[in-house]
């Protein structure tokens, strides 16, 4: 029998046993046994097919028919296959296929160096997750995650377009280079859109994840006030925890605009931003017509017990954020501009704070600023004194402050307090509690040296009951129902002093004297669900609570004027009437007690999964009239979107021809807001203000969207008053474009977010 005979009979005995024939590398002699050989490359090549032919003096291996080439985690299929050893080189034709984990590369023919993992795809087609597809007449496979195309086309809306249909926007190119999650860098490239060329550029980079380096789309808009609008992002992705948003703003009857926006991740557990705006007003009333605002975030936590938190907000003009319709509404609203900056240590029975904070008013009436810098607090938690069943905590602070209308100082405050609970029942417990409160001033109200000082004593007793009663239902998803009943009672005494020396900063500086007996009622319904896993959880149906004071010793007293412009209609812990006020010119006014306070009631009910409502009525039960009302409703409607609404109202003016109470501060006003979703990738999201008070329209602010799983539009109309009751009204509209990478239509509040930042 000839050596060449014998040989081919072992190669095919040797592929009967293992299923697949090995291949021998360039590195290999021909003096090697054959089984070594097949033993040392059974690893690198198997290979699956109708019918094999091994050539062993060329060192080739062909297959035909069904051909299966499994290299470590890469399949080769093809009709038929010529595997060069000596090149190491596999040259595939006929339906090739190469599949890389989730990725997949087709054509009509392919030349593939196997141990590089590069080669030569014909007529070929690519598929990369999520969204990622390509074709060219050439593909060159030059690496793991880099392509290079000949003729190419590039797009994310296959995975929401399938063939034989067209899709909404492509990219081709004479050359390209498609580096995976990264980029695709095209040359002499055209973009199009539903099969018609929109643009063509000798260079386009098209990022195909989010975060790449590059111009953003622009957005463009036109509004009564700031003429026509163009806007134009760069965003520059700095590394893999940091980025830079940079946008430049051109409107035509303003003036210019320069933003940065920065993005940061220090580490798992620190993350912060920082925005910054240069605006040219041609408008402005002032002779200075640059404005600028910083608004920063910063969220570090050290350990579990050492966190840093900053929240910054600085603006040059009090009104520069309401001239503008694109800043987002909160802002333009906002009456201060707060910035706080806290470092917080807890232990397991106290906690240390340090506290800068500076506070703006940004009213156009009001020119007043306040500032800690900074305040040291030392809490005590609740802890038993001694192991005796009296409990000690204490609230320690010392600070320096500043306010335009209050010579500038230091104030030390110390409150440390005993209590002792007492359970009387198992339903019922008793707390008694005594405090003394020390607080020194390195100055008077007046301004004069020497310090003041002022010592306060608190006692209180609380009785609390607890009655519940449980129904069992046993429906399909209701087991059963509790109902909880829980009354409270409170006495509260502080003794009255003479506080008219004391410089008046913030809440600390007038605790309003105390002889009052507080009381409450809280109805609870709960709902034991079923889960479908068997659980059981814990559902609140609907809670409803009474709160009211009654003063047991009402008389005219001295309040200081920060004190009364902070009453609510739905305090309970002081209530005067406000009507009988006297200022007596130096921060302080007479004003008349009341004996009864507001009822209040405060309402949370969620019946139905899809609707909840919670609202807060304060009832004045000496004069028969609501003075306050807090109410907000939400109703979803499962995959049409949502509907909510709030309504505040504090009363004012005359009732009954009696001045009725805060009519410094009377409102009436409604905040609604929706999603909806009529049809498939089409949202509308709105949100309005109304002043029912004067029957206007504060605010209408409307975005809608239309997206697929490779791009976004939207336009955005606002009208809105700039400063109600002083300037006029103004209409706005932008339109804006985006182009998705995540392979997934943008959700329907992707459209929300206009409405609340840029």
């Amino acid at each position: 029998m000839p050596r060449r005979l014998l040989g081919r009979l072992l190669i095919l005995l040797a592929l009967s046993f293992f299923y697949s024939i090995p291949v021998v590398s360039a590195q290999e002699t021909g003096t090697r046994d054959l089984l070594n050989q097949i033993k040392e490359l059974k690893s690198i090549v198997r290979i699956e097919a109708d019918e094999l032919e091994r050539r062993e003096r060329d060192k080739l291996t062909i297959a035909r028919g069904d051909v299966r080439i499994q290299m470590e985690n890469r399949v080769l299929y093809a009709d038929e296959i010529e595997l060069d050893q000596v090149q190491e080189v596999v040259r595939a034709r006929g339906r090739v296929q190469l599949i890389e984990g989730a990725k997949r590369l087709d054509g009509d023919r392919f030349d593939y160096q196997y141990r590089e993992n590069t080669g030569v795809m014909y007529q070929a087609r690519g598929t990369i997750p999520p969204a990622t597809v390509f074709q060219g007449v050439e593909i060159h496979k030059e690496g793991e995650r880099t392509y290079r195309l000949v003729d190419g086309r590039f797009t994310t809306c296959r995975i929401c377009q399938p063939e034989p249909g067209g899709v909404d926007v492509e990219v081709r190119a004479k050359e390209a280079v498609l580096e995976q999650d990264e980029y695709f860098d095209a040359r002499w490239a055209s973009f199009w859109v539903r099969g018609v060329p929109s643009l063509v550029s000798p260079y386009l980079i098209y990022p195909i994840r989010e975060r790449r380096t590059g111009f953003l789309l622009p957005r463009i808009g036109y509004s009564d006030l700031s003429g026509y609008t163009y806007t134009q992002p760069f965003f520059w992705a700095i590394s893999e925890s940091q980025d830079l948003t940079l946008s430049g703003v051109y409107r035509t009857k303003r003036g210019v605009e320069g933003e940065a926006n920065y993005r940061y991740i220090l580490g798992p557990e620190a993350v912060g931003s920082i925005d910054v705006r240069v605006i040219q007003d041609l408008k402005s009333t002032t002779q200075d017509k640059i404005k600028t605002t910083v608004t920063a975030r910063h969220d570090q936590q050290f350990n579990p017990e050492l966190s840093l938190k900053a929240d910054v907000n600085y603006v040059s003009d009090r009104i520069i954020q309401r001239e503008f319709a694109e800043t987002p509404s909160e802002l333009r609203t906002a009456n201060l501009a707060s910035s706080r900056v806290f470092m917080t240590q807890l232990w397991q029975n106290y906690g240390l704070q340090l506290l800068v904070e500076d506070t703006k008013a940004l009213t156009a009436t009001s020119d007043s600023r306040f500032r800690r810098l900074p305040e040291l607090s030392l809490s005590a938690f609740p802890q038993r004194l001694f192991g005796s069943p009296v409990f000690f905590e204490m609230d320690a602070s010392g600070t320096y402050l500043e306010r335009n209308d209050v010579p500038d100082g230091g104030r030390a405050d110390l409150f440390p307090k005993l209590s002792a609970p007492w359970r009387l029942f198992p339903w019922m417990t008793m707390t008694p509690s005594v405090g003394v409160r020390e607080t020194a001033y390195t100055k008077r109200g007046d301004g004069g040296e020497g310090g003041v000082t002022r010592e306060l004593f608190e006692a209180r007793n609380s009785l609390e009951a607890r009655f519940y009663r449980s129904f069992q239902v046993g429906g399909e998803r209701v087991d059963r129902l509790v109902h909880l009943v829980e009354p409270r009672v409170n006495y509260w005494y502080i003794n009255p002093i003479d506080q008219q020396e004391l410089p008046q900063f913030d809440r600390v500086d007038f605790i309003s004297p105390q002889n009052r007996v507080m009381y409450s009622l809280t109805n609870r319904l709960l709902a034991k669900i079923k889960e479908t896993d068997g659980s059981v959880r814990t559902h609140e149906v609907a809670s409803l609570s009474l709160s009211q004071s009654l003063n047991l010793n009402p008389r005219e007293r001295t309040f200081s004027d920060l004190f009364l412009s902070a009453l609510t209609p739905e305090r309970i812990d002081q209530a005067v009437r406000e009507e009988s006020a006297r200022p007596l010119g130096n921060g302080f006014s007479l004003a008349q007690e009341r004996r009864l306070s507001n009822l209040v009631a405060a309402v949370r009910a969620s019946p139905f999964r899809y609707l909840a409502f919670q609202g807060i009525a304060a009832i004045n039960t000496e004069s028969d009239r609501v003075d306050g009302i807090e109410a907000g409703v939400r109703f979803t409607y499962p995959e049409y979107g949502w509907v909510e609404m709030a309504h505040s109202f504090i009363r004012g003016g005359e009732t009954a021809g009696l001045l009725g109470p805060f009519q410094d501060r009377e409102t009436s006003g409604v905040v609604s807001r929706f999603l909806f979703t009529p049809i498939k990738n089409l949202a509308i999201n709105y949100l309005g203000r109304y002043d029912s008070l004067n029957d206007r329209s504060l605010e209408n602010n409307v975005v809608v969207t239309y997206g697929t799983c490779c791009w976004l539009m939207g336009i955005q109309y606002v009208n809105r008053e700039v400063i109600p009751g002083v300037r006029g009204s103004e209409d706005s509209i932008s339109f804006f474009f985006e182009l998705l990478t995540g392979g997934a239509p943008a959700p329907p509040e992707r459209g929300a977010r206009e409405l609340t930042r840029r």
